[in-house]
């Protein structure tokens, strides 16, 4: 039982890291194309700081999913 509920949670938390890289690398887009149509010091800074941050989400995301993808 407390198997099937680590592996529960674990795809819950993996849903959940999946949903806010996808939040932010949708916001990355947005400030890229903001930046393509204004281009400048400030809008390339808010840019860089949205795709940073879908990194870190993607980092996190990618990290959850390393268990489920190791060979025994």
């Amino acid at each position: 039982m407390a198997r099937a509920a680590a592996g529960y949670l674990r795809r819950v938390l993996s849903d959940e890291l999946f949903v806010l890289w996808s939040a932010a690398r949708a916001e990355a887009n947005m400030a890229y194309d903001a930046w393509c149509d204004d281009p400048g010091r400030m809008t390339y800074a808010v840019y860089r700081a949205a795709e940073d941050r879908s990194d870190a989400a993607e980092v996190a995301l990618s990290a959850s999913a390393s268990p489920a993808l190791a060979v025994a």
